[in-house]
C-alpha cells in the first residue's frame, strides 16, 4: 500500500497558499460588497420612487426624509438586490399599528401618524418589487379604491394593503399577481370607509398563495365563497374576520385545503356548526376561530378528529352542553376558549373532563360566562402551565383554593363577579411573579393582606371592586408602579388617602376609588396625570378645591363629596366629555369656560352654591360682544345640563338638549 507523505516545509507551503487564496477571497468579496453599498440605484427606479414620495401630503413621521440623493438603495424602507441595484422591496408599514393575542388593530386615521396621500402608478416601475407593504397607511378615503394597476406588478410576492381606508370594491386584477404568496387586505373597523367584493373569483388564479387575510371586506353577497377559497391548494392562513360571510347547511363539496394550518372567521353571520363542513376534514388545522359568531346547537364530535390543533375559539356563541369529553384527542390544545356558551356543568367535573395531555399543554383557558357551578377544584394546581385563567361571570361558591397561588406561570387570573367567599392573603400569590391582571370584584372576599406585605408582581391591572379590603388603605399596593387600571371602589375603606397614592398611580388611565369614605384633600393640579381617561372618586369625604385636572382626562366623577370653593377658570381637561360634581360645597359662578367645553355631553353641577347667572354662551351682534367660544352653541353636545339646588339667576341659554333645574 502506497503511503503518501508530506514534509514540513511542503505542509508550510500547502498552508500558505490556502491563506493566500483566503485572503485574496475576502479581498474581492470586500471590493465588491463596497462597489455594491456604493452603487446608486437604477435611475427610473429612483424616479419612481421620487414620485411615489410626491404624492405624499402627510408625513408626521418623517418616515420619507431619507429619501434624497442617488442612493435610494440606502434609502428607509427600500431594499434592492445587492447584485442588480433593482428595488425588490418597498415596507413602509406605520409602525402604530397594533398587534395582540389575536387582532392587528387598525387605529383611526388620523390618530396614527402614518402616511397621507394617494398610491402613485410611479410604483409601475418597479417591475422587479416582490414585497409592497403599505399597511396601515391612510392613502385611501372616501371614494378610493385599491388601485388596479397594483395588478400590474407582476414580480410580486408579499402585498399588504390592510387598514388603508380605501373604499369601493376590490379589484380583481389583484387575481394577475400569480406569483404572489402573502395577500393581506384587511380593513379597518374604525374607518367611515367600506371596502367589498361581490365576486372573488379572481382568487383561483393565485394558486401559489399561502395566506389570505380580507378581514373587515364586506363578503356578505357572495353565497359561493367557500367553493372558491377551497380551490387555493397551497393556502396556509385564511383570515376572513368580520366579512358577514354565513355557511351553508347543507354538505359542503370537498376542499383541496390539505395545507390549512390557520382559519379564522370571528364575528360573521355563521347559525349552526354542520358536522359536515369541510374544515372538519382539514386535520392539520392548528388554528379554528369562529368566536362571536351566533352558532347555536351542540358542537360536533368531528371536534375531536382536529388533533393538531392547538388554538380553539368559540366564545360568544350560543352552543349548549359543551363537555369536555369533546376535546380528549386535543392533545396539542393551548388556548381554549369558550366563554359566553352554556357548559352548565360543576366546574369540578368539566375540568376532570380534560386529557392528561391538555393539562400538561393548556395555557389559556377561558370559561368565562358559561354558566359553571360549585367550587373552584383544588386540582386547579395541576395546570401548572396556565397563564391565563378567566373564571368570571359564573356561579361559582367557596373560597378561592390556595393551589392557584403554586400555578407560577400565571399572568392573569379574572374571577369578577361569582358567589366566592371566604378570606384572601399573601399566600394566595405567593409564587406569582409573572402576575399582571388580577380582577376579584364583585365577590363577597375578604383581602386581608399585611400592609407590609411586599408582593413578587407588578401587576397592569387591579379589580377589587365590592370586595372587603378595609378599613384601612391597601399599602401593598405602594410598590405596584405599572397599574393603569384601578378599581378599588366600595371596597369598605375608611381611612386618608396615602401621600404617595397619586404620583404611585400617576401613569394610570383608568381610576375607581368611588364608594368608601376615603379622606384627604386632593391635590391642587392632577396635570400630571398625563395618561389619565377616568377618574371616579365619587362618594368620598375628599376637601379642598377642584383640581386642575389632566389634558388626556375624558370622564370624571366627585360627587359626594366636600369639595369647596369657586370653580377654577380654566378647568383643564378640553377632551372631557362628562364632568360630574353634584353633592358638594362648590361655590361662587359657573365660569365661561364652559363655553368652550366643545366635546362635554355630561355637565352635572347641582347641589352646590353656585350663584349668579350663567354664561351666555351664543354670540353677541357685534364682535366686542362675541364670546370666544371654539364651536358653534348649535351643534354642541352637551345632551345634559343639570343644576338644580344652587342659587342661580338669570336667563337660561340655549344650548343644551336636556336640562335638570
Amino acid at each position: 500500500m502506497a503511503t503518501a507523505t508530506l514534509s514540513a516545509s511542503g505542509a508550510a507551503s500547502c498552508i500558505f497558499i490556502i491563506l493566500a487564496a483566503t485572503t485574496m477571497s475576502m479581498a474581492t468579496s470586500y471590493s465588491y460588497a463596497r462597489e455594491t453599498s456604493s452603487r446608486s440605484c437604477i435611475a427610473a427606479e429612483r424616479a419612481a420612487l421620487l414620485s411615489f414620495k410626491t404624492s405624499m401630503t402627510s408625513d408626521l413621521a418623517k418616515r420619507l426624509d431619507s429619501w434624497r440623493g442617488h442612493h435610494c438603495c440606502q434609502w428607509s424602507g427600500v431594499t434592492c438586490n445587492n447584485r442588480t441595484g433593482q428595488v425588490v422591496k418597498l415596507s413602509l408599514r406605520n409602525a402604530f399599528i397594533k398587534e395582540d393575542k389575536k387582532f392587528v388593530w387598525c387605529m383611526p386615521h388620523g390618530e396614527s401618524g402614518g402616511l397621507e396621500g394617494k398610491i402613485s402608478s410611479s410604483l409601475l416601475a418597479l417591475q422587479h418589487l416582490k414585497h409592497l407593504d403599505l399597511s396601515g397607511n391612510n392613502l385611501g378615503g372616501l371614494g378610493v379604491t385599491i388601485p388596479k394597476f397594483l395588478g400590474s406588478i407582476k414580480s410580486l410576492t408579499y402585498l399588504n394593503l390592510a387598514c388603508m381606508n380605501f373604499d369601493g370594491g376590490v379589484p380583481p386584477q389583484l387575481g394577475n399577481l400569480s406569483r404572489l404568496l402573502h395577500l393581506n387586505l384587511e380593513a379597518s373597523v374604525f374607518s367611515d370607509t367600506l371596502l367589498h367584493s361581490d365576486d372573488i373569483s379572481w382568487l383561483s388564479r393565485l394558486g401559489l398563495l399561502r395566506s389570505l387575510d380580507m378581514s373587515g371586506v364586506n363578503l356578505s353577497t357572495i353565497p359561493d365563497w367557500v367553493r372558491v377559497v377551497t380551490i387555493v391548494p397551497s393556502l396556509e392562513v385564511l383570515q376572513l374576520s368580520q366579512c358577514g360571510l354565513s355557511l351553508q347547511h347543507e354538505p359542503i363539496v370537498h376542499s383541496n385545503l390539505s395545507s390549512l394550518q390557520v382559519l379564522d372567521l370571528y364575528s360573521n353571520r355563521i347559525d349552526t356548526l354542520n358536522p359536515t363542513y369541510w374544515f372538519w376534514d382539514v386535520l392539520i388545522i392548528k388554528e379554528l376561530d369562529l368566536s362571536s359568531n351566533k352558532i347555536v346547537g351542540q358542537l360536533p364530535d368531528a371536534i375531536g378528529n382536529m388533533t393538531s390543533l392547538q388554538t380553539l375559539r368559540l366564545g360568544g356563541n350560543y352552543l349548549s352542553g359543551v363537555k369536555s369529553e369533546l376535546f380528549k384527542n386535543l392533545c396539542n390544545l393551548s388556548w381554549l376558549e369558550l366563554w359566553s356558551n352554556e357548559i352548565n356543568q360543576d366546574m369540578s367535573d368539566f375540568m376532570e373532563g380534560f386529557p392528561a395531555c391538555t393539562k400538561s399543554k393548556l395555557w389559556s383557558l377561558d370559561l368565562s360566562a358559561t354558566n359553571l357551578t360549585g367550587r373552584i377544584p383544588s386540582s386547579i394546581k395541576q395546570w401548572k402551565h396556565l397563564s391565563d385563567l378567566q373564571l368570571s361571570d359564573n356561579r361559582l361558591v367557596g373560597s378561592i383554593p390556595l393551589g392557584l397561588g403554586k400555578m407560577t406561570n400565571l399572568r392573569s387570573l379574572i374571577l369578577n363577579n361569582n358567589q366566592l367567599n371566604g378570606s384572601v392573603s399573601e399566600e394566595h400569590f405567593a409564587s406569582l411573579v409573572y402576575l399582571m391582571e388580577l380582577s376579584l370584584s364583585h365577590n363577597p372576599v375578604h383581602i386581608t393582606i399585611s400592609s407590609n406585605w411586599i408582593p413578587a408582581f407588578n401587576l397592569e391591572v387591579a379589580h377589587f371592586a365590592s370586595t372587603k379590603m378595609g378599613p384601612h388603605f391597601p399599602l401593598w399596593l405602594k410598590g405596584q408602579k405599572d397599574i393603569w387600571d384601578l378599581d378599588i371602589s366600595d371596597t369598605g375603606i375608611v381611612d386618608l388617602v396615602p401621600v404617595w397614592f397619586w404620583t404611585v398611580f400617576s401613569n394610570v388611565s383608568y381610576v375607581n376609588i368611588s364608594c368608601n369614605q376615603i379622606s384627604g384633600r386632593l391635590p391642587a393640579t392632577l396635570e400630571f396625570m398625563t395618561s389619565a381617561q377616568m377618574l371616579d372618586l365619587n362618594s368620598n369625604d375628599f376637601t379642598g378645591l377642584l383640581p386642575l385636572l389632566p389634558e388626556s382626562l375624558l370622564f370624571l366623577d366627585i360627587s359626594r363629596n366636600s369639595l369647596s370653593g369657586p370653580l377654577p377658570q380654566d378647568f383643564g381637561a378640553t377632551m372631557l366629555r362628562e364632568r360630574v360634581l353634584f353633592a358638594n360645597h362648590i361655590n361662587g359662578t359657573i365660569p365661561i369656560y364652559v363655553c368652550q367645553l366643545q366635546y362635554m355631553e355630561v355637565l352635572d353641577l347641582s347641589e352646590n352654591l353656585l350663584v349668579g347667572q350663567l354664561p351666555q354662551c351664543s354670540k353677541g351682534r357685534d364682535d366686542k360682544e362675541e364670546l370666544n367660544t371654539t364651536v358653534d352653541p348649535g351643534n354642541r353636545l352637551l345632551s345634559a345640563l343639570i343644576l338644580h339646588n344652587n342659587n342661580l339667576s338669570g336667563k337660561f341659554p340655549e344650548f343644551c338638549n336636556t336640562v335638570h333645574f
